[in-house]
C-alpha cells in the first residue's frame, strides 16, 4: 500500500469537502452559506490534523517550520481544489450569484442615503465582479484556515513532543 503522503490526504479531504457541499446544496437543499458550511470548514481541519498526526508517527522532529510544511502541503491541496470547486459551481448555479445580488440590494435600498437610482447602478456595477469576489473570499478563507489550524496543531503537538 502507498504512503499516505499530506498532497493525498488533502486530495481525499477536498473531495470528501466537495461531496459533502453538493449534498448539502442539491440532496438537503440547504443554502451554500448556511450552517452546514461549519461542518465542510471541520471536515478541513480533521485533513490537516490528520496529516500532522501522521507525520508525527512518522518523524521526530520538534521543529514547528516541518510541521508547518506537511500541513501547508494538506491545506494549499485543498484551497486550490475548493476554487476551482467554488468557481465551477458558481458558474453553474447562476441563481446564487442573483440571490447575492438580490440581497445586497435590499440592505443598500434600506440606507435613507441612497436613491433608487443608486442601489440599481450599485448592483450593475457589482454584477460582473461578484463572480470573482466569491472565489477570492473563498481563497482568502481556506488560506486562513488553513494557516491557524496547521499553526495551533503544530504548536500543540511540539509541546506534547517536548513532554
Amino acid at each position: 500500500m502507498k504512503q499516505l503522503t499530506a498532497s493525498r490526504i488533502g486530495l481525499i479531504t477536498v473531495s470528501i469537502m466537495i461531496i459533502l457541499s453538493l449534498i448539502f446544496f442539491y440532496v438537503l437543499k440547504q443554502p451554500v452559506e448556511s450552517e452546514y458550511q461549519y461542518i465542510i470548514f471541520g471536515t478541513d481541519a480533521i485533513g490537516i490534523i490528520i496529516t500532522l498526526l501522521l507525520f508525527t508517527s512518522r518523524n521526530n522532529s520538534i521543529e514547528f517550520k516541518d510541521y508547518f510544511s506537511e500541513g501547508f502541503k494538506t491545506f494549499i491541496i485543498v484551497t486550490f481544489f475548493i476554487v476551482v470547486y467554488v468557481l465551477i459551481f458558481n458558474i453553474c448555479n447562476p441563481q446564487i450569484r442573483e440571490a447575492k445580488l438580490a440581497l445586497n440590494n435590499q440592505i443598500a435600498a434600506q440606507d435613507p442615503n441612497r436613491t433608487p437610482e443608486e442601489v440599481a447602478a450599485n448592483a450593475a456595477s457589482l454584477r460582473p465582479h461578484l463572480l470573482a469576489l466569491t472565489v477570492a473570499g473563498y481563497t482568502v478563507i481556506y488560506l486562513f484556515l488553513g494557516v491557524i489550524i496547521t499553526a495551533v496543531t503544530s504548536a500543540v503537538i511540539i509541546q506534547f513532543k517536548r513532554k
